[in-house]
């Protein structure tokens, strides 16, 4: 007797990118698209040194890191202010966009911070981003700049800030204490005739530091972002019935409340409910 073996059905498996995502983000000023220039050892982001953000759309560059080709995805800044060159509701719905429309997933987030103040920001923007949206599933490293001027080794702050950052329930995969500036050019050429700067001994330090760091921790399978529940579609069911107890009509009546990710987007953007809802709407087309 020949047996029948029911066919066994596969989730189907997104297609391993050629160049993994590899995707910064953070505050407006945090240094997103410096680094970029960094690994890329060229000047092709936008930099500003003013208060106003640079990068007005999230923009890919294809960067070679210890000969592994990754697409590094520099975004516009968050909590600029409505003021700022991007709005702050903008920048989120931006973000949030590039996340869901990756067919070929992401493989790590690199969260940006600019030493040596923990502002209240990082914490709801961790929370929302790596907690909420990539529900703990991506690796996330730390990349903490503006550690140029650290009488000690860059390593040290965070030795210095860690419990800190511990006691906010930010604890990432890896951590890289970088400065992602040159500093001001010296009035010498090196011996080979190329420009020197004040900090290129930390830069080139930190441009390795970082790269090892997002080469340790990028997954070798992509996460495709999970549905998000911004809204809960209720229905609620009732009946009439005869006096035999028989079920005569029924009722249905709808409803819609906020979703748990609405609560922490309100939090994150620090809104009001009716705005993260009207947020949300938007949102919930991706």
């Amino acid at each position: 007797m020949t047996e029948i073996k029911e066919p066994v059905i596969n989730e189907p498996l997104l297609p391993r990118p050629t160049h993994p995502n590899v995707i910064l983000f953070g505050e407006t000023g945090s240094g997103k698209s410096s680094i970029v220039n960094m690994l890329a050892q060229s000047d092709r982001a936008n930099t500003s040194s003013s208060a106003k953000g640079c990068t007005f759309s999230t923009e890919p560059y294809l960067t070679d890191i210890l000969g592994t080709q990754f697409k590094i995805w520099d975004t516009a800044g968050l909590n600029e202010g409505e003021g700022g060159t991007i709005p702050p509701k903008e920048a989120v719905i931006q973000l949030l966009r590039l996340l869901k429309q990756l067919d070929t997933g992401v493989s790590l987030l690199v969260f940006c911070m600019r030493a040596p103040r923990i502002k209240e920001n990082l914490q709801r923007n961790w929370h929302f981003f790596y907690e909420v949206m990539c529900k703990r599933k991506v690796p996330i490293v730390l990349a903490i700049t503006g550690l140029e001027n650290e009488e000690s080794e860059m390593d040290d702050w965070w030795i210095k800030n860690k419990g800190t950052f511990q006691n906010l329930g930010i604890i990432p995969n890896g951590i890289a204490c970088i400065t992602a500036i040159r500093g001001r050019k010296q009035r010498f050429r090196d011996s080979e005739g190329r420009e020197v700067h004040v900090f290129d001994d930390v830069y080139r330090e930190s441009k390795n530091k970082l790269g090892k760091a997002i080469k340790m921790h990028c997954l070798a399978e992509p996460w495709k972002v999970e549905p998000t529940e911004w809204f809960k579609h209720i229905v609620e069911v009732t009946y009439e019935t005869d006096c035999f107890g028989r079920v005569t009509a029924e009722h249905k009546t709808f409803s819609t409340i906020a979703g748990s990710a609405i609560q922490a987007l309100a939090k994150a953007l620090l809104i009001s409910q009716k705005e993260a809802e009207d947020m949300g709407k938007t949102l919930e087309q991706f």
